[in-house]
């Protein structure tokens, strides 16, 4: 999205009647005009309006009248910026708009016929008033003028230092600061008055140091806005550190940098504890207030144990022992190799005990030589912890080592004691070995304690060279918030299956004491034949440095092994190095991502959620089944949205997921990193109209490959069929119809492939673009149980669909009004669920007021859904495409009842997998028939569920994906099993 500043000037007359002019089909509306030092400006908002409704989105379009067909989508902008000038008019809502032409939008050389127009997005988008608006000669020299030097601004905010702003006014007129859309301050221009812009810096009104966000915008005299900025302003200024150092306990936790993690650990707990029963730990108070001082650090000898701890208000309190979830059938085995410093490890266990996670565990401290009786002070304050004691300090390796022998789980996790893990680390650190059957180590997300990026997995370079990527930057970052594999992990926190670490005989014995160890043992993975994996949702908070020091110079301690170790580690693996020689963060992002063939950005309007729409199941699998081929995926939805478990699954699957505010818009993140990818897979026309000018411009070099799920204009033909509309309303269908056709065939003419998932719209494709729309089938994958539940304790009919999908709308409401009737007549102990997303109450009401229906709406597991019920029933009037819900119906083996439409593109037959209905009356037999017979319904239920292992495996679908890559002319490899 274009880069947008608040309201446009002018005051609009006080007279309602000025709306007439400006209403448009959905909207009222008007592009005001264009001005060097005010860009493009206007309003748009949604007609009848809509005061909490959301903003509209517009479309952005550069034409040449002189040449038809010549049209550039320049920008998308969000019509949500404050016009009070419009109260008057009744408009209440934020819907003004502002654009600045940047470098990266399109300019054509002059042409006299040049107009600007600007449309509501979405297909066939009104237009609105004031548009077109003429390009003359002057108006392009300023749009050009602009482009390359920037808006022509009288003012800006530069940066904020609580309690002071900073920035920037030009000129002799004063400045207004707009506090949160209220209170204004004045900044007066300096004395004498330079002829170059003059800085300000402005202290903040106390009153707003309160913790909380705040709204802050440059103004002129004359409303004019300049510049604005949220900002998070503090109500004190004491650094965490100098708060832990000279305060008294409790400490104001959320103050922490580290405080989102601790607050995770919290509601992860809580969670659990509400939906499942999970008994909380029952000294959690105790371990809140332990992780929440300071780290213990000492110079010189080390300290005895002792048998204090800090008390609430700090002051000594005698030490109670740690609660520890211990295992006796342990899954996973946490190794933790110490050497003095009993403090820092009492405190990685009570960080353990805090950490929520539900997988069985055991805990092997390897005591290396310590002399501050950390042996005797584990044995009273960790019962249950089991330990390995060495009479001198072998080190770090070899502590490894000797904890790995004792060890009875079949994962081993080595962790650092200067560490404290976060919620659910186990769980994430184990998921890679469940995903990948490959994977044979894998490494967490290090933070550093001020919240900052350690190590998102290692690079060795082609010299050797190993690196910490990622380091010192934020964790939340797209580019690596994701799971991928990597060179190496670090030995701070990773996790490999027992049995392989025995095969490969552990850490190499020539990198002891310490160090260099980790980066040998993923290249002998690798050597194995298994892959390295980082895992970002493993989070494990690293005190760097607290057990072994950080200078690589000195002559005693372990870190000079650092030093000593380098030169052994790369003649050693120096055939298996590859990539640059010369280290540098840009050919870092080029070879960070290891085991791929190629890059793939995948472009949808929104994040996939698959519990939700059978669209969004239908993007995972795609996508899964390019990573299966050897590509890197990377996801940009169109709505740049981040959220929360639906991100997460997407970064946990290895799909490096684009979101704000790292990417602002779709053109941004083109313009920096469109020539990475070789391959771009589009879905949805819209999605496509608006993206392949930037592709055109920014990736040239990308095959594009086309997902449109059905065809649109078809699916609205039949819709208006459904409605049995005449006249002037058929007459407008119509057109809508065939405005959708245009641009669905104008995509699939300028991308190299389109997938289709029905044969006959795949026909249809061909036939109306004469060929010269290359298409192909497109996978679809669904994954039943091995085998369907039985027959007994079925009951009911069932219907699942998104009820935001107005085919689905449709489909139950054509059902209760011309079959539901006669059916619950005959069978009134009959009854109809209804589930699915998009269920309002007043859907839900309303349905649900019909005898024997039952409108439960979401659920979170469908599969529930298909091994409850009888009969499932898919009536839909209106259309197109594969229907998720009949394939997956059909791959949980529960008899269904179609009709014609619901079954297209299946291949499910009357009679054999489905009954297919036409008729009333065809509905009220076919539903009776399979809930009267049993034998039938076992037959039918067998024959749906072979058919769908058959025709929508995993196994056809990457064949279907390979063939697609080999049309493309790109690479794919062959897939594990």
């Amino acid at each position: 999205m274009a880069a947008m500043l608040a309201e446009p000037p002018g005051t609009l007359e006080p007279s309602s009647s000025l709306l007439a002019d400006r209403r448009r089909p959905g909207l009222v509306g008007q592009l005001e005009g264009w001005s060097p030092s005010g860009g493009l400006s206007g309003w748009a908002c949604p007609w009848p309006l809509q005061p909490q409704g959301p903003p509209l989105r517009l479309q952005l379009v550069l034409e040449d009248l002189l040449q038809p067909g010549q049209r550039l989508v320049v920008a998308e902008l969000m019509a949500a910026e404050a016009r009070p000038d419009l109260l008057p008019l009744g408009i209440e809502q934020p819907c003004g708009f502002r654009f600045w032409w940047g470098a990266s939008q399109p300019l054509p050389p002059f042409s006299q016929g040049l107009v600007l127009r600007l449309f509501a997005a979405g297909e066939a988008g009104p237009e609105l008033a004031g548009s077109p608006l003429r390009v003359d000669a002057d108006t392009y020299g300023q749009i050009a003028h602009q482009r390359q030097h920037g808006p022509a601004r009288e003012g800006a905010l530069t940066a904020c230092q609580a309690p002071l702003l900073h920035g920037w006014g030009r000129g002799p007129e004063p400045l207004v600061l707009r506090l949160d859309g209220a209170a204004t301050l004045p900044i007066a221009p300096p004395e004498p008055l330079s002829e170059e812009p003059w800085p300000f810096q402005q202290l903040l009104p106390a009153a707003l140091a309160d913790g909380a966000i705040h709204h802050l915008q440059l103004e002129t005299a004359a409303g004019q806005v300049l510049d604005q900025r949220f900002e998070l302003l503090p109500f004190h200024l004491t650094p965490w550190a100098a708060l832990q150092q000279h305060a008294r306990p409790p400490f104001p936790d959320e103050l922490s940098p580290l405080a989102r993690e601790h607050y995770r650990s919290l509601r992860t707990w809580l969670a659990w504890a509400d939906a499942h029963g999970t008994p909380l730990p029952a000294d959690l108070p105790r371990l809140q207030r332990l992780l929440e001082h300071p780290l213990p650090r000492t110079e010189g000898p080390p300290p005895p144990a002792g048998h204090s701890e800090p008390g609430p208000d700090g002051s000594p309190v005698p030490r109670q022992p740690l609660q520890l979830s211990l295992s006796a059938e342990p899954l996973v085995s946490i190794v933790i190799p110490v050497h003095n410093q009993y403090a820092i490890t009492l405190r990685c266990l009570a960080a353990i005990a805090y950490a929520p996670t539900r997988i069985p565990f055991e805990i092997l401290v390897v005591d290396d030589g310590s002399s501050d009786g950390t042996a005797g002070a584990l044995a009273e304050d960790a019962p249950g912890v089991r330990l390995v004691h060495h009479d001198f300090a072998r080190g770090f390796n070899q502590a490894c080592c000797s904890g790995a022998a004792a060890a009875r789980g079949s994962v081993l996790v080595l962790l650092n004691n200067d560490t404290e893990p976060c919620a659910a680390w186990l769980e994430e650190l184990l998921d890679p070995f469940e995903r990948w059957p490959d994977t044979g180590l894998v490494g967490a997300q290090l933070l550093l304690p001020d919240g900052t990026l350690q190590e998102a997995g290692g690079i060795v370079w082609g010299n050797g060279e190993p690196w910490n990527y990622g380091r010192g930057g934020n964790p939340h970052d797209p580019r690596v918030a994701y799971a991928r594999q990597v060179d190496y992990v670090s030995g701070a926190a990773l996790a490999i299956r027992r049995e392989l670490w025995n095969r490969l005989g552990g850490f190499s014995p020539e990198f002891s004491p310490a160090y260099y160890e980790d980066t040998d043992l993923a290249f002998k993975v690798r050597q194995a034949g298994h892959s390295v994996r980082y895992t970002p949702l493993a989070r494990v908070i690293h005190h760097e440095g607290v057990s072994c020091g950080t200078d690589t110079e000195a002559s005693s301690g372990l870190k000079r092994f650092q030093a000593i170790h380098g030169p052994m580690f790369q003649r050693k693996w120096a055939e298996a190095f590859e990539g640059p020689t010369e280290p540098s963060l840009a050919e870092a992002e080029a070879i960070k991502d290891r085991g791929i063939l190629g890059r793939a950005l995948f472009l949808d309007q929104e994040t996939p959620r698959p519990d939700r729409d059978a669209g969004s199941h239908a993007a995972l699998v795609e996508m899964e089944l390019l990573q299966a081929l050897g590509w890197k995926l990377t996801l940009l939805p169109l709505n740049l949205a981040w959220l929360a478990s639906y991100s997460e699954d997407l970064q946990r699957r290895g799909v490096e997921l684009i979101h704000a505010p790292f990417v602002l818009s779709l053109d941004d993140f083109l313009r920096e990193r469109g020539r990475e990818f070789e391959l771009i897979y589009l879905t949805r026309h819209t999605v496509a109209t608006q993206a392949l000018p930037l592709i055109q411009r920014y990736a040239p070099q990308a095959r594009l490959l086309f997902c449109n799920a059905d065809l649109h204009h078809l699916r609205q033909l039949r819709a208006a069929r459904a409605e049995g509309l005449d006249g002037d309303a058929a007459r407008r269908a119509l057109e809508a119809v065939e405005e959708v056709k245009r641009q669905e065939l104008a995509v699939m003419r300028q991308v190299h492939l389109t997938f289709s998932y029905s044969e006959v719209e795949r026909a249809v494709i061909e036939a109306e673009t004469l060929g010269e729309a290359a298409t192909a089938p497109c996978p679809w994958v669904v994954h039943g149980p091995e085998t369907p539940a039985p027959l007994e304790g079925r009951s009911g009919l069932a219907f699942l669909g998104s009820y935001g999908h107005p085919p689905n709308r449709d489909a139950v409401e054509a059902f209760l009004r011309q079959v539901w009737p006669e059916l619950h007549q005959q069978r009134p102990e009959l009854q109809l669920h209804l589930y699915g997303s998009g269920l309002t109450a007043d859907l839900a009401a309303r349905w649900g007021a019909e005898p024997g229906v039952i409108a439960t709406g979401w659920v979170a597991d469908p599969a529930t859904v298909y091994g409850q019920h009888r009969v499932f029933l898919a009536p839909l009037r209106s259309g197109a495409g594969l229907k998720g819900k009949v394939v997956a119906a059909a791959a949980h083996g529960i008899p269904q009842v179609l009709s014609p439409l619901a079954a297209e593109a299946t291949g499910l037959r009357h009679g054999q997998e489905v009954l297919i209905a036409r008729t009333p009356d065809d509905w009220c037999q076919a539903v009776l028939q399979l809930s009267d017979d049993d034998d039938a319904w076992r037959a039918m239920g067998a024959a749906a569920f072979a058919y769908a292992r058959a025709t929508w495996s995993r196994e056809r679908g990457l064949a279907l994906m390979a063939d697609a890559l080999t049309r493309l002319q790109l690479p794919h490899q062959v897939p594990a099993p």
